[in-house]
């Protein structure tokens, strides 16, 4: 896997048509290479070795009981996110999406501007026309994506007028919350030891290690997989009740406040349901989760006027179309999750999908290529896709307990031996880039 990924990052080098309109050196890695290692950078070292121990010691239990784990799983996401952001020694990444206003490289924060002038109601319910208005709107971000990561970031703005950091320390922990969901959908698609496995590895994991105090979209992931996590589990599980997925549709409207990506959950869920249920359970299921989806966005509309499909359709209109070729993002996608996955995840996950062809994978990953093949959402990178993360974590978790079933031991040496490899990749990858965005 590593050996595929480096060359196809090495090929792809010199392709001009990877760089158009892209600041990154060696695409698909989504930034400039800039390396630079200062002391600070020690504390990633150390958290990956405490992480690593930490995983051991849970790996020899018998049973892996989520009050316990998940905790865990969450602090060290944040501890290694956090000693990751000061690998290159510079405290400004820390709060760097919240300084990023200029027009060159300004992100959601440029934009707060905006809400603020008008009301947060005024700003949501006429988002749609400011989207055709030239440069009303400073970030590119603001343009692809719905409007509530602006909304959230104002509220932020209110709550801590005067200082950056606790808005960060917000998001960030947030962000790290990307563990529940993924604890339940590893669990629900291949028992509680793959669970522990997957957010053990996803913990220290390039995404969402390097973004969680770097870029928003690790905000939306915990979302987006939040949403997925209900819906899995209500149609995975025999004994679940219809109240879990009319709230896994609740979820996921509500998520279309930040993201467009929710069209990738449904997707998944209308898929999947067929081949975990007979048809009408599964017609009957999709329609409650319909109905919640359909009940948040009504709330949605009522309480601050917003209509996702007027602003899914103007986004379409005005997003800035990237000058790559169509088949750059068809293999880049993917060579991009895979690698910000995590090698472990990436390899294990790529196994589980070919060797076994589990449905939940496969469905899960249809919208996503099918996304690519239509060129409808070009540009799903490391920072993007990180709602798919779970997904793959939990598949390279099942790969590893039937290994460990196969050997007759469970095999917990091995596993944090693979956490250290994660970590080491993920602080290689933020010694060696400065990544955009």
């Amino acid at each position: 896997m590593a050996a595929g990924l480096l060359a196809f990052v090495l090929y792809i080098d010199h392709s001009a048509a990877a760089h158009k309109a892209i600041p990154a050196s060696y695409p698909p890695i989504y930034g400039a290479y800039q390396p630079s290692f200062s002391g600070w950078g020690y504390f990633a070292v150390a958290g990956a070795l405490i992480a690593a121990g930490a995983v051991f010691s849970l790996a020899r239990a018998k049973q892996h009981r989520a009050m316990w784990v998940i905790p865990i799983a969450i602090a060290i996401v944040f501890a290694f996110g956090t000693s990751l952001a000061m690998v290159n020694g510079n405290p400004n990444e820390f709060v760097s999406p919240l300084k990023r206003t200029t027009a060159h490289y300004g992100d959601y924060q440029a934009d707060v501007r905006l809400v603020r002038q008008l009301g947060v109601r005024t700003f949501v319910k006429e988002f749609p026309q400011i989207l055709k208005q030239r440069d009303r709107l400073i970030a590119a971000h603001s343009r692809t994506h719905p409007p509530g990561t602006e909304v959230l970031l104002s509220v932020l703005r209110s709550w801590f007028p005067k200082h950056l950091i606790p808005r960060a320390l917000f998001i960030a922990f947030f962000s790290c919350l990307l563990m529940i969901p993924t604890w339940f959908i590893a669990r629900a698609l291949a028992g509680e030891r793959a669970a522990l496995i997957a957010v053990s590895l996803l913990a220290v994991a390039p995404a969402p290690g390097v973004y969680v105090f770097l870029n928003l979209d690790a905000f939306h992931a915990t979302l987006l997989a939040g949403s997925a996590a209900l819906l899995t589990w209500g149609l995975t599980k025999k004994d679940s009740h219809w109240a879990i997925m009319l709230a896994g549709g609740l979820l996921l409207g509500f998520t279309s406040f930040f993201s467009y990506q929710i069209t990738f959950i449904a997707g998944f869920a209308v898929l999947y349901a067929f081949f975990a249920r007979p048809w009408r359970e599964a017609v009957k299921l999709l329609a409650i989760a319909g109905v919640g989806g359909l009940l948040a966005l009504g709330i949605l509309r009522l309480a601050i006027g917003f209509n996702f499909l007027a602003c899914f359709n103007a986004a379409r209109h005005v997003a800035p179309r990237l000058k790559r070729v169509h088949s750059y993002w068809l293999f880049g996608d993917p060579a991009a999750w895979l690698i910000f996955a995590g090698l472990p995840i990436a390899a294990l996950g790529v196994r589980e999908l070919l060797t076994k062809r589990p449905a939940w994978l496969w469905t899960f990953l249809a919208p996503l290529v099918l996304a690519d093949l239509t060129t409808l959402f070009l540009g799903e990178t490391e920072r993007v896709g990180q709602f798919a993360a779970p997904f793959l974590a939990a598949a390279a978790g099942a790969a590893l307990v039937r290994w460990e079933k196969e050997s007759g031991r469970d095999r917990p040496g091995v596993i944090a031996a693979l956490v250290l490899l994660t970590a080491a990749q993920a602080i290689v990858l933020e010694a060696l880039f400065w990544t955009v965005w």
